[in-house]
């Protein structure tokens, strides 16, 4: 009788400190995406040819070398009055929106998809910048994604 008390107490704390563990594994992994929200104004839109095409530059200064080479840069926009987001790339009434981005800022332009001229949105823009931090798994070839413990070590998580 004595054996099966202490083998309950035994499977109670082997099952309580399974659960601890994998909670803080899930509290240490946070911070694997940022995102900022941009206005651009119907005037911070800029050509440089004549109104075949518009862009506005956004300032995004947490866009470093990292996430530029291994990472990945999401954008949305919302125009004002409207109650969503738009992924982009995207076309929205003949107009192609697109984005390029470097370190340090995303350009958001767009052209008529016809070659014709535009005129900017004329209404304010909500840009929604999500950045994607990544470790290139291509450092790690012989990794064994299945052994948690060689995962953690390798890409630095506690």
């Amino acid at each position: 009788m004595k054996r099966i008390y202490f083998l309950g107490i035994a499977v109670v704390f082997l099952l309580s400190s399974c659960r601890k563990e994998v909670v803080q594994q899930i509290e240490q992994r946070v911070d694997q995406a940022y995102s900022a929200v941009y206005t651009i104004q119907p005037g911070d839109w800029f050509t440089e040819n004549n109104g075949k095409t518009y862009s506005a530059e956004l300032e995004v200064p947490e866009l470093d070398n990292v996430i530029y080479q291994d990472g990945a840069v999401l954008v949305f926009i919302q125009f004002e009055g409207e109650n969503y987001f738009e992924a982009l790339p995207q076309v929205f009434d003949g107009i192609s929106y697109g984005v390029i981005h470097n370190n340090g800022y995303v350009v958001i332009d767009l052209n008529d998809i016809g070659g014709g001229n535009i005129n900017p949105p004329g209404v304010r823009v909500t840009a929604k910048v999500i950045l994607i931090d990544a470790v290139r798994l291509a450092l790690h070839r012989n990794l064994d994604l299945r052994n948690l413990a060689a995962v953690q070590q390798a890409l630095g998580i506690k």
